[in-house]
């Protein structure tokens, strides 16, 4: 690491265990996206020893993919402080970094690493977390980051990156049957293989696994109380019709069962006349579907435009009871477009309300739809704009960011605070950022980066 970083007091030193590696998990969406299974059956004794090894090697790879989470949010975090003009964010996110060492630990812990084998990994991730605690800190007392910090926090930057890039190597292997408990059995001298494997990674590091989709705000539940449900409660023959309405192309419809949890639903498996299988949720209340889950053509054939399909989206989001839609986000990955779709008020997106879909650009159909936070969030709120305009408040971005697109939106901020803002999307050396001004005094509310995958496009 650079002199200066190695020369910072570090004030949070931390077992061996506790600081290896700040690793990345695998952010999945409900569009009916493959990922890896990572459920540990924590209740189920087992009877075998098959059994039992099972289940060790599901508590290894998930505290595995729990230590990479952390190397993308520290990666991403890095960049908005780089990004940022704000002290107040600057600390925030100085703080978060400072946090991740403490969230390796458990995960740390339970990987079969042998002793002493990743010191210059443990080196590294101490002193960054020392660092970053004492520069936000240090904006607590009033200061501010000098050009100096600045550059140190730039070369931690490059080194996270490098990180991600070598740990991608790594996760690879262990989606393709990789079995971190086999190679913690193979001993080579004082070491077994996997802690030789994952020791190349030094302070280098792990790139995304696949993150199909995200967009701006897409995870944007504020709290659990459903408040957009509306009408009589109805049957599942009824809601059955409801599907019939929207998948005019079904051919068989079968009901599956209920879930009482946030949503009281009935659930359907259907088929649609390209042989798509698709996994439905409709709810009791008013009968929209919740979600739509399905894999849809593996071909890569268009059969209709982009512009076709974004009607489809639109069209089925209005069939479903979504007012106002307007599609704020997408990406098309071969013959597939992901959208986001939210309401608009007064001109204002509501970011809260975000409703995700995914059409299959070969069948020309939805096989993927989320309104959970819709019809969670979603009430009227009377919204009016400030009587200011985004003009007023770029000269509050850092410099060096070329403004692309502006718009008003409620966006749902930390706090179950829902703010207006004015949202740039800006461009950098080949990046695209999202900044999230205050509508009404320019305060800087929130960064967003967006994280080019090799399966689209993620944005943190």
């Amino acid at each position: 690491m650079k002199e200066d970083v190695l020369n910072v007091e570090n004030k949070r030193q931390k077992r061996f265990s506790k600081s290896l590696v700040i690793g990345l998990s695998i952010a999945v969406g409900v569009l009916g996206l493959s990922t890896i299974g990572l459920g540990v059956a924590y209740g189920c004794m087992a009877s075998t020893s098959n059994d039992y090894a099972i289940q060790l090697e599901n508590v290894y790879q998930k505290n595995l993919y729990d230590l990479v989470e952390s190397v993308n949010n520290t990666e991403t975090k890095l960049s908005k402080i780089l990004a940022s003009n704000s002290p107040t964010y600057q600390k925030k996110m100085l703080s978060e970094i400072a946090q991740n060492s403490e969230l390796a630990e458990n995960s740390i812990a339970s990987l079969p690493i042998s002793q002493n084998s990743l010191a210059d990994s443990v080196k590294f991730i101490n002193q960054m977390s020392g660092y970053t605690q004492t520069l936000a800190d240090s904006i607590s007392q009033g200061k501010s980051l000098t050009k100096k910090d600045l550059q140190t926090l730039s070369n931690l930057h490059d080194a996270v990156k490098e990180m991600k890039a070598q740990i991608n190597k790594f996760v690879k292997k262990v989606q393709k049957n990789y079995s971190i408990l086999n190679q913690s059995l193979n001993l080579d001298g004082d070491f077994n293989n996997f802690t030789i494997e994952i020791s190349k990674i030094k302070a280098e590091g792990v790139d995304y696994p696949v993150m199909i989709y995200d967009g701006p705000f897409s995870d944007s539940t504020l709290d659990k109380t459903v408040k957009g449900l509306k009408g009589e409660s109805l049957s599942k023959e009824e809601c059955k019709r409801e599907i019939e309405k929207c998948f005019k192309n079904s051919a068989e419809i079968s009901y599956s069962g209920e879930i009482n949890s946030r949503f009281e639903t009935f659930t359907y498996h259907v088929t649609n006349s390209d042989s798509q299988k698709l996994f439905v949720q409709v709810s009791k209340v008013g009968g929209h579907i919740i979600t739509v889950s399905g894999q849809g053509s593996l071909s890569g054939e268009k059969n209709i435009s982009e512009d076709e399909a974004k009607k489809i989206a639109i069209d089925f989001a209005k069939q479903n009871g979504i007012e106002n839609p307007e599609i704020v986000w997408s990406d098309l990955i071969k013959n597939q477009i992901y959208l986001n779709i939210a309401p608009t008020e007064n001109g204002i997106v509501l970011y809260p309300d975000l409703v995700k879909v995914k059409v299959d650009m070969a069948s020309a159909t939805v096989v993927g739809y989320d309104a959970t936070n819709y019809f969670i969030n979603h009430i009227p709120r009377a919204l009016k704009q400030t009587g200011r305009n985004a003009n007023e408040f770029k000269n509050k971005l850092p410099s060096g960011y070329q403004i692309k697109h502006t718009r008003t939106v409620l966006a749902p901020l930390d706090y179950n605070r829902e703010v207006i803002c004015f949202e740039y999307e800006c461009s950098k050396n080949g990046a695209t950022y999202y900044f999230y001004l205050n509508a009404e005094d320019g305060k800087e509310e929130n960064v967003l980066k967006v994280i080019q995958t090799d399966d689209g496009s993620k944005l943190m």
